[in-house]
């Protein structure tokens, strides 16, 4: 999300120019990655932030809290979200959830169903979430270049002497799963 500026510099503006959902607010990140978010969410004037990343890339964000001076109001916990006890993040404390969930066509990485578990377990009833909405666009085309690169995949099942076999019987099959 770093190199994508476009994006990060939306959710930055969201955040900034949104003070009621983050000044003295408990925020939890979820999936936090580089923790990106849980800094702007710090600097917007969060007074306790939860930066809860799975992966070891918690260490990097750990790393970026320190350097940046923030380390007193960000916490980086490593851990799913479904794996987080009361005693690190108290249920139906957290004032406002951030996350960047989408992924590619909004569901690639999985996230979305990790960001309603947060929701579920940590948010107060009054809570915000951010973003609390996508829109999918889709406009079908064609590629003649991805077409064959990928039909070209299948073409080990043309063979019909194969140590004596005949695999092509199976041909279309190929090439109706590489087309599903």
């Amino acid at each position: 999300m770093l190199q994508d500026t476009v994006r990060t510099q939306i959710y930055r503006n969201a955040i900034l120019k949104n003070p009621s959902n983050f000044k003295d607010k408990v925020v939890m990140d979820v999936g936090c990655g580089s923790g990106i978010l849980s800094l702007f969410a710090a600097q917007a004037g969060a007074k306790k932030v939860y930066a809860i990343e799975a992966s070891n890339m918690a260490k990097s964000a750990r790393k970026l809290v320190q350097a940046n001076g923030w380390q007193s109001v960000i916490e980086v916990i490593e851990a799913r979200v479904e794996d987080i006890t009361e005693e690190q993040v108290a249920r139906n404390s957290v004032d406002t959830i951030v996350s960047e969930p989408l992924g590619t066509f909004l569901l690639n990485e999985r996230m979305l169903e990790t960001y309603v578990i947060a929701r579920q377990m940590f948010l107060k009833p009054e809570g915000r979430m951010m973003p609390t909405r996508a829109d999918l666009f889709v406009m079908p085309f064609t590629d003649q270049a991805i077409f064959d690169e990928q039909i070209s995949k299948s073409l080990f099942w043309e063979t019909k002497d194969f140590y004596g076999l005949d695999l092509s019987c199976m041909l279309d099959k190929a090439n109706k799963e590489k087309f599903e």
